[in-house]
């Protein structure tokens, strides 16, 4: 009995030092910046820009706005970098709630990617939606290069699309 509790109890100590001594590949961090935000009619903003030189991620943007018909929204996302980078990534996603302040949820996401370039950017087109309630973009960009990953989020302000 003793000797199945110290197997057991060295199995676990085993398991937590594998743990604790893997080492990651890759640093990832966020970049000092700032959001601005934009909110007109039926459109809505979120612009994070990167203020430390050097970095390589310049700025996020998600945006979403009114579709080209009535009951349709659109949502946008774009990753920039300073220069060419092994990879950019940008994922958005199309946000309802009924009242614009809480009880959200994701209707769709899109995604992109770009290799050896300095932008990426992704659209839904015209997405169906329910008229009067509240829509918002959000957004997870990253650039990866060599052994570092920067990234950030945004996320607009909720706007009523009809």
């Amino acid at each position: 009995m003793v000797k199945r509790q110290l197997a057991i109890l060295l199995a676990g100590i085993s398991i937590l030092t594998v743990g604790i001594s893997t080492p990651v590949s890759a640093e990832e961090y966020e970049p000092a910046g700032y959001h601005v935000y934009d909110v007109q009619e039926e459109e809505a903003t979120d612009t994070w820009y990167g203020i430390a030189r050097g970095d390589y991620l310049r700025a996020g943007i998600a945006k979403v706005k009114k579709g080209s018909k009535s009951g349709y929204a659109m949502a946008s996302g774009t990753t920039l970098a300073h220069y060419d980078c092994d990879r950019l990534y940008v994922r958005i996603y199309l946000d309802e709630s009924e009242n614009g302040t809480d009880g959200w949820w994701t209707l769709n996401y899109w995604t992109g990617n770009a290799y050896n370039d300095s932008m990426v950017t992704v659209g839904s087109g015209d997405y169906k939606i329910t008229k009067g309630d509240y829509y918002r973009t959000t957004g997870a960009h990253s650039v990866f290069q060599d052994d570092i990953v920067e990234t950030t989020t945004t996320c607009t302000s909720a706007v009523p699309i009809n």
